[in-house]
């Protein structure tokens, strides 16, 4: 059984991009957002870790991050948050009904 979600629950406005990926003329790949819609969502923070990456102390939290239902959405894709980029995971219906989506998504921070 699932949680009920209220509209109302939905407070943040949160811009959903994904990647477009392109080579430049040296060879490197190249990563532009594109953004796709603007959509409410609630956002649930989970934890929050500490990692080491190539030396450096680095800062990641877990949300949970729930929309109205899109078939469009899935990982590689991110929310912004203002100048805040949520990474998606894992995309799922909870009850399979197609009313939402929840994303488990990653939050880097230095």
């Amino acid at each position: 059984m699932s949680r009920r979600i209220a509209s109302g629950d939905m407070r943040s406005r949160v811009t959903l991009q994904a990647p477009v990926d392109s080579v430049d003329d040296s060879g490197a790949l190249l990563r532009i957002w594109t953004s796709i819609a603007d959509v409410w969502a609630k956002i649930e923070t989970q934890r929050g870790s500490e990692l080491f990456v190539a030396g450096e102390q680095e800062t990641v939290l877990a949300h949970l991050v729930t929309i109205r239902w899109r078939q469009d959405t899935a990982s590689p894709m991110r929310f912004l948050l203002g100048s805040r980029a949520l990474y998606i995971r894992a995309a799922f219906d909870p009850d399979s009904r197609r009313r939402h989506l929840v994303c488990r998504c990653d939050e880097y921070a230095a």
